[in-house]
C-alpha cells in the first residue's frame, strides 16, 4: 500500500517532468516488443531501437534550437512551433543541441540500460542521459563561461556547508583555474557575506591556499543570494566575498519593480504562512520568518523529555506541497506580486517565497561578468537538483537563462564535473 501511495503521489501534475515522462513513453514501446528475447541478438536489437528513439529526439531538439535563434517574429506564433513544442506543451528553450544518441551509447556502457529485461528505462536513466549529453555538447563546443551551481543538495547536504575535505572543491577549483566563470546561485537570502563564507568555508580555504590559481581568475567566483537579491564576488587580496552594490549588477526588469508591490506581495505570503499553521494543523515550533525580500517557515525545535535532546520538528511532506501550491496559485492572481517576479518553493524541510528567481540570477551573472558582451546562455551551464515540479522547484527557471544539468545529490554534482573537466584535458 505504501509503495502504491508513493507512486501516485509522484505521478501528481505539478511534480512531472513532460519532456523525460514523453521520452519514458518513447522508449517502453521497444522494451515491450524487444525485451522479452534477451539473448545477444536481442539485447542489440533493443539497443539499436533505443538509439533510434534518442536519434529522433536530438533530431527534435536541433530544429527547437533553430526555431529559437530564428529573427523572423512569425517563428513564435503558436501555427509556427516547432515539431517538439507541439509534441510536448511545456518544454523549455533549448541553447544548444544535445547528442542524445551518443549520450545514450556513452550511458548504457555505464548503467546496462538494454541488458534489463524487468525494468524499463526510468525517469533517472532519461535524466542522467540528458546531462551527459549536454556535457558532451559543451565539450565538443568548448564555449563553457559560466558555469553556476545550487547550494543544498547540491554542492553540499540539506543544511550542510563545503568543507575543505569535500570531493566537490577541487573540481570548483578546476573550473576557475581555466578561467571559467563559477556562481553559486542560492535560495539562502543574507545581505552579509559572513553567512555565505561560513557555507562555502572549505572552499574559501581552498582558494586563499591555491596559488595556482591567478587573482584575476580568482575573482570569478561568486555568490548570488536570496536567488537573485543579493551578490558576493571573492576578493583575492582580503579572501573575503566582498558585497556588490546592487548599482552594479542589477537588471534592468528589477529596477522597474516597485517597492511597495514588493512589500505587498510579501505581506499576503506571510498572511498565508500565518494562516497555513492552523488550517494545516503544523506543529507549535514552526516559525513565521520574513525578511527584506522574502518570506518563509521553517520547522522548530522541539525537547524530548524521554531522551533528553532537543529535536527539530519536521513538517509533513504533503503539508509543504500545499503550502507552496496554494502560495503560487494565491499570489499569480494577486496584483501587486503580478508586477514583479517571485519564486514559491519547498526546501524539502521548509517553504518560501523569495522575491526574483535564479534565471534572473544567472541573467545577472551572465551580464556582471561580462557587461559589454553578455555571457550568452549557450555558454552557461546551470547544475541544481530542483528541476521538476514547475510550482516548487526554484532551479526550473534557471532553464531560461542557459543549459542545466539535474542532479540529485552532491556525488553526482562530483562525477558529473569530472566529465565535464575530464573533456578539457
Amino acid at each position: 500500500m505504501s509503495s502504491r501511495y508513493r507512486v501516485e503521489y509522484h505521478l501528481k501534475a505539478h511534480r512531472k517532468d513532460e519532456l523525460i515522462d514523453w521520452i519514458k513513453g518513447l522508449l517502453a514501446v521497444p522494451f515491450v516488443l524487444h525485451s522479452a528475447s534477451m539473448d545477444g541478438a536481442g539485447q542489440t536489437m533493443l539497443r539499436k531501437r533505443y538509439s533510434e528513439v534518442f536519434r529522433a529526439v536530438e533530431e527534435l531538439i536541433q530544429e527547437e534550437c533553430v526555431a529559437l535563434r530564428s529573427l523572423s517574429p512569425s517563428a513564435v506564433l503558436p501555427g509556427n512551433r516547432s515539431r517538439l513544442a507541439q509534441l510536448v506543451p511545456s518544454v523549455g528553450p533549448f541553447f544548444t543541441p544535445l547528442p542524445l544518441e551518443a549520450a545514450f551509447l556513452s550511458e548504457d556502457r555505464r548503467r546496462a540500460i538494454s541488458a534489463r529485461s524487468m525494468v524499463a528505462p526510468s525517469f533517472n536513466d532519461i535524466r542522467h542521459i540528458l546531462n551527459t549529453a549536454q556535457i558532451l555538447q559543451m565539450q565538443r563546443a568548448g564555449c563553457v563561461k559560466l558555469v553556476t551551481f545550487d547550494g543544498d543538495v547540491t554542492l553540499y547536504e540539506d543544511g550542510g556547508s563545503l568543507s575543505s575535505t569535500d570531493k566537490v572543491v577541487p573540481c570548483l577549483l578546476a573550473l576557475l583555474r581555466r578561467g571559467i566563470c563559477v556562481g553559486i546561485v542560492t535560495a539562502a537570502g543574507y545581505d552579509e557575506a559572513e553567512k555565505y563564507m561560513d557555507r562555502l568555508h572549505g572552499l574559501m580555504d581552498a582558494l586563499r591556499a591555491d596559488d595556482t590559481i591567478c587573482a584575476e581568475y580568482k575573482r570569478n567566483l561568486a555568490v548570488m543570494g536570496g536567488e537573485s537579491n543579493y551578490l558576493f564576488r571573492y576578493d583575492p587580496e582580503t579572501h573575503d566575498l566582498r558585497k556588490i552594490e546592487e548599482s552594479e549588477w542589477l537588471l534592468p526588469i528589477m529596477r522597474e519593480w516597485a517597492d511597495s508591490d514588493i512589500t505587498e506581495t510579501l505581506d499576503l505570503a506571510e498572511s498565508l504562512f500565518n494562516g497555513f499553521k492552523a488550517s494545516l494543523n503544523l506543529p507549535e515550533e514552526a516559525t513565521v520568518i520574513r525578511k527584506p525580500r522574502a518570506v518563509g517557515i521553517v520547522p522548530g525545535n522541539r525537547f524530548n523529555s524521554e531522551t533528553r535532546r532537543t529535536i527539530r520538528v519536521k513538517m509533513d511532506r504533503e503539508q509543504l506541497e500545499e503550502m507552496v501550491l496554494t502560495l503560487q496559485q494565491r499570489l499569480e492572481r494577486f496584483a501587486p506580486a503580478t508586477r514583479v517576479q517571485f519564486s514559491c518553493f519547498d526546501g524539502g524541510s521548509d517553504v518560501w517565497c523569495d522575491i526574483g528567481g535564479k534565471d534572473l540570477g544567472v541573467r545577472a551573472l551572465q551580464r556582471f561578468y561580462c557587461p559589454s558582451h553578455p555571457i550568452q546562455p549557450r555558454e552557461t551551464l546551470h547544475v541544481g537538483d530542483q528541476f521538476a515540479p514547475r510550482g516548487s522547484a526554484n532551479d526550473f527557471k534557471a532553464r531560461l537563462s542557459g543549459s542545466t544539468l539535474w542532479i540529485a545529490s552532491p556525488q553526482e554534482t562530483v562525477a558529473i564535473l569530472h566529465q565535464l573537466i575530464q573533456g578539457f584535458d
